[in-house]
C-alpha cells in the first residue's frame, strides 16, 4: 500500500519492501498472517507487501503467493527492506546468509502450528546472540515493525570477520540444538559440519520399473551396501504402513518397528501426530498417474503445484529423517511409479538418480497372473493384485518409454535388464553401485560358494519376497515359456514389440 505525502508517518523512514514467508509446512500459521493484517490496517507506511503463505490464511491487505521456489525466495529476501519469517532453520539461515535480520515468529506446537517446539527453541538461542529479532506475541510483533518503520532494517555489519564470526555463532547454534542432525560421520570421526552442509541434497536412488520386474531382491542386496538404505515402496507408506500397520521387512509391524518409530518421531515428533488419511489425500493431490502431464509442466496448474510443493515437504521431511535414522547417505525406494519418480525431480533438496529396470514383458505378465498371498497384511487372507497380460503389455510400454526418458529431463538414468543381473550379479551390482555414488562390493556378496542369506531391511512395501529369510537363489525365470497360456504370450509379445528390439528381447515366444 502507498502512502500520500501528507500521512503522519511521512517523515519517517518507512518500508519500501516488506516480505513475510510462512514456509511450506502443511500446518497452518494463520496467526502470523492476521497479526500482519491487523498491523497493515492502521495504514503504515509501507509501499509493497508480499505473503508467501503456504497452507495458511490469506492476506486481506497484501499480495498472497502459496509457494515460491528456492530460486525466486532468495530474490525477494534480496530485495526486502525488510523480512518477517516463521522459525525454520533453513529460512533463517537463507535470510542470515543474504545479510538479513529478519523478525521471526516462531511456531508453536500449543497453537497447532508443528509438532513441537524446536522453533522455539532455536529462535530463543539465535535471538540471544541477536541474529534475529523474536516475537512470540502481537504486541512483540507490532513493536518490531513500528520500529522497522522509523529507523528501517537492522544494521548487519559489512566488516567480513564480522560477519563470519556472526555465520559461526549461527552454526554453532544450530549443532547445539540438533546434535547429531547437523553431524556427519567421516571415517572414524564425528566431525561438526557447517549447516549448509547438513542442509546438502538427499540422494534418492529411485528404481523405475513395472512391477514384478525383480525390484524387491534388487534393492535387498543393494541394502547390504553400508552406504545404502532401502525403504522399500515409499509410495505406499500411508496406505499400507501408517493406516493398515502392514508388516515391514524386519517382520514387525509398522507401528512396533524401532526403525520406522524413530523415523516417525524425528519427521514428525510421532507418527500420532498426522493423519495417515488426510496425507494419503494430499498425496493423491500430487501424485497420480493423471498429473503426469502437469508434472512435467508444473507451473501449468497452480493447483498442482500447491499439492507438489505441500505433499514435497512432507516426502523431503521424512527422507530427511531415513538418512539420521539409518546413517547410511543412500537411499533407495522402490516405489516404482512414473507419477512418483517426476514428484521426487521437483522437490529441491532431493538428488535423484533413477535405476531403470526392465525385465521380459512375458515374465512380467506371467508373475502379474499368478495368485499369491500378501503375508505382510495381517488379520485376513489377501491376495496380491492380478492383471490380464494384455494390460501388462501396455503397461510395460509406458513404464519403460516413460523411465528411458527421463534423462531428457535431466534426471540422471542407467539401464538395467534383470536378464543380466541375474546372468551377471556381481559385475550388474557394482554397476549399480558405480552410478549411486558409493563403494563396489559385489565381489565380497558373491565371492563365496555359501548361499548369500540378506540381513534385516525396513522396506515399508513390496514384494513378499523382502519377508523370507532363506537364502536367495538368483536365476533367470523363464516359467514364462511354460505356464502363460500360448496365445497371451503371443499377445503380449504382438503389443509390445514396439520396444523389444530396444532392450534385446527376442519376439519369438
Amino acid at each position: 500500500m502507498i502512502q500520500s505525502s501528507d500521512s503522519p508517518l511521512a517523515e519517517s523512514s518507512g518500508i519500501e519492501r516488506l516480505f513475510v514467508t510462512v514456509g511450506t509446512d502443511y500446518h497452518r500459521f494463520d496467526r502470523m498472517v492476521w497479526w500482519l493484517d491487523e498491523w497493515l490496517a492502521d495504514e503504515p507506511k509501507v509501499e509493497s507487501v508480499i505473503v508467501q503463505r503456504g497452507t495458511s490464511a490469506t492476506s486481506e491487505h497484501a499480495e498472497s503467493i502459496d509457494y515460491l521456489q528456492r530460486t525466486q525466495l532468495i530474490e525477494e529476501f534480496q530485495a526486502a527492506s525488510v523480512v518477517v519469517c516463521h522459525g525454520g532453520p533453513a529460512t533463517i539461515l537463507e535470510c542470515r546468509s543474504n545479510g538479513i535480520v529478519p523478525i521471526v515468529v516462531p511456531r508453536e506446537e500449543r497453537f497447532d502450528e508443528h509438532v513441537n517446539d524446536h522453533q522455539v527453541d532455536f529462535c530463543e538461542r539465535l535471538a540471544a546472540h541477536g541474529e534475529i529479532q523474536m516475537a512470540r506475541t502481537k504486541d512483540e510483533f507490532m513493536r518490531l515493525l513500528n520500529l522497522a518503520v522509523e529507523r528501517g532494517a537492522p544494521e548487519v555489519a559489512v566488516d567480513d570477520g564480522h560477519a563470519a564470526k556472526s555465520l559461526v555463532n549461527f552454526e554453532d547454534s544450530m549443532v547445539d540444538l540438533l546434535g547429531p542432525r547437523a553431524q556427519v560421520r567421516s571415517g572414524d570421526m564425528a566431525d561438526v559440519v557447517p549447516i549448509r552442509e547438513a542442509l546438502k541434497k538427499i540422494p534418492v536412488l529411485f528404481i523405475g520399473s513395472v512391477p514384478r520386474s525383480g525390484s524387491t531382491i534388487m534393492s535387498d542386496l543393494l541394502n547390504e551396501n553400508p552406504h545404502m538404505v532401502n525403504i522399500g515402496e515409499l509410495v505406499h507408506l500411508w496406505e499400507r504402513g501408517v493406516i493398515e500397520n502392514n508388516l515391514c521387512g524386519c517382520g514387525e509391524t509398522f507401528a512396533d518397528c524401532l526403525f520406522w518409530g524413530k523415523v516417525g518421531d524425528i519427521a514428525f515428533g510421532g507418527w500420532q501426530h498426522v493423519s495417515g488419511e488426510r496425507m494419503r489425500t494430499l498425496q493423491k493431490r500430487a501424485d497420480r498417474t493423471r498429473h503426469i502431464p502437469a508434472l512435467l509442466v508444473p507451473q501449468v496448474s497452480r493447483v498442482l503445484a500447491t499439492s507438489t510443493v505441500q505433499y514435497g515437504a512432507v516426502v523431503s521431511r521424512i527422507l530427511r529423517a531415513i538418512l539420521e535414522v539409518s546413517g547410511k547417505p543412500v537411499i533407495v525406494d522402490t516405489s516404482k511409479h512414473v507419477s512418483t519418480a517426476l514428484l521426487l525431480r521437483q522437490l529441491p533438496d532431493i538428488d535423484l538418480k533413477i535405476l531403470h529396470l526392465v525385465r521380459d514383458p512375458r515374465g512380467v505378465a506371467n508373475s502379474w497372473s499368478k495368485v499369491v498371498k500378501r503375508p505382510e497384511v495381517q488379520g485376513e487372507d489377501r491376495p496380491m493384485d492380478t492383471l490380464h497380460p494384455g494390460r501388462i503389455g501396455l503397461r510395460w510400454l509406458w513404464f519403460n518409454g516413460a523411465f528411458s526418458n527421463m534423462d531428457r529431463l535431466g534426471v540422471p538414468t542407467s539401464t538395467v535388464r534383470y536378464e543380466d543381473f541375474v546372468s551377471d550379479p556381481a559385475g550388474t551390482i557394482d554397476q549399480i553401485f558405480e552410478f549411486a555414488g558409493v563403494e563396489p562390493i559385489g565381489d565380497q556378496l558373491f565371492n563365496s560358494d555359501e548361499p548369500l542369506i540378506l540381513g534385516e531391511g525396513h522396506s515399508v512395501s513390496g514384494n513378499p519376497r523382502r519377508l523370507d529369510r532363506r537364502p536367495i537363489e538368483l536365476r533367470a525365470d523363464e516359467q514364462w515359456r511354460t505356464d502363460l497360456d500360448p496365445k497371451m504370450r503371443d499377445l503380449v509379445g504382438k503389443v509390445t514389440r514396439p520396444m523389444l528390439d530396444r532392450y534385446h528381447y527376442s519376439k519369438d515366444a
